[in-house]
């Protein structure tokens, strides 16, 4: 498979595969993502608040980007993350923090640089990331276009041998009881469904009988446990018609100019029901 290596033209918007975006540049790029698309099933005014804002990661979300970054780009995690031990009440600790952050480093604490070079340990240890995701493309950036909408996508990882799309999550239980219920709160079927028509709108593949996608589930403390997930077709399913949904709601808005939130009525709620939760 040809990957395109030239960055697009200003101003044009040319669907297909490239290597040369880092991930800032990447979300400064056109095209709605899967986070957008959570946004906009909240509601467009949030989708609106989200684009204008320059939201900062949680230390979750930070902990999550150092994790991915050593498990897909050790040179650059080198390169860009450093550890300083002690305790960051000291002095010196301060001073050796403000210091590196100063010349650009992210740092870690040891707690946190353990726990990464555990859950990679953990993982390469897998037969299945042998298989997998040690000759699959990694961190690619993928723009496309569907049903008249610019999209895009940064998978993980993927497999072109398998036409296999694979999803780190860094979770605190990844028993599949548990993880089921991150898939539902987090919208990963959506992710699932949307990546696969993405990818397959870039390279004109068909999305359900051309590529798969797995979900690869990192447990942050020990001992590490490392789950490998695909969802079912029903699930895959629910995921493309809410994303097909969420991208109506921007077009609507687009063409109205109304970018609604939250509605006016008062609204029964039913706490108990068996989907209150997703």
């Amino acid at each position: 498979m040809d990957i395109i290596h030239e960055k697009m033209k200003p101003g044009v918007f040319s669907p297909g595969i490239y290597d040369c975006y880092t991930n800032r540049q990447y979300h400064e790029h056109e095209g709605l993502s899967k986070s957008n698309l959570d946004q906009l099933h909240r509601t467009p005014a949030h989708y609106r608040a989200s684009i204008a804002a320059k939201g900062e990661e949680t230390p979750a979300q930070r902990f999550g980007t150092a994790f991915h970054c050593a498990a897909l780009e050790p040179v650059m995690f080198s390169a860009g993350y450093t550890v300083i031990p002690g305790d960051k009440r000291t002095k010196a600790v301060k001073e050796a923090w403000a210091e590196a952050e100063k010349s650009g480093k992210i740092v870690l604490t040891m707690e946190e640089f353990d726990a990464i070079n555990g859950m990679c340990a953990a993982l390469w240890s897998s037969k299945n990331a042998e298989v997998f995701l040690r000759p699959a493309l990694r961190e690619h950036s993928v723009f496309a276009e569907l049903n008249g909408v610019r999209v895009k996508c940064r998978p993980d990882a993927w497999n072109v041998g398998y036409n296999v799309i694979l999803d780190l999550k860094t979770t605190e239980d990844a028993s599949p009881r548990a993880f089921a219920a991150s898939c539902r709160k987090w919208r990963y079927y959506v992710q699932d469904a949307y990546y696969r028509h993405v990818v397959a709108a870039a390279i004109g593949v068909d999305a359900d009988t051309d590529l798969s996608f797995v979900f690869v589930a990192v447990e942050k403390k020990p001992p590490f446990g490392v789950a490998w997930y695909t969802l079912d077709g029903n699930d895959a399913a629910l995921g493309w018609a809410e994303a097909l949904g969420d991208m109506q709601i921007y077009k609507n808005a687009m063409e109205s100019g109304n970018w609604p939130g939250y509605s006016a009525k008062i609204e029964t709620l039913s706490i108990f029901s068996r989907r209150a939760d997703v």
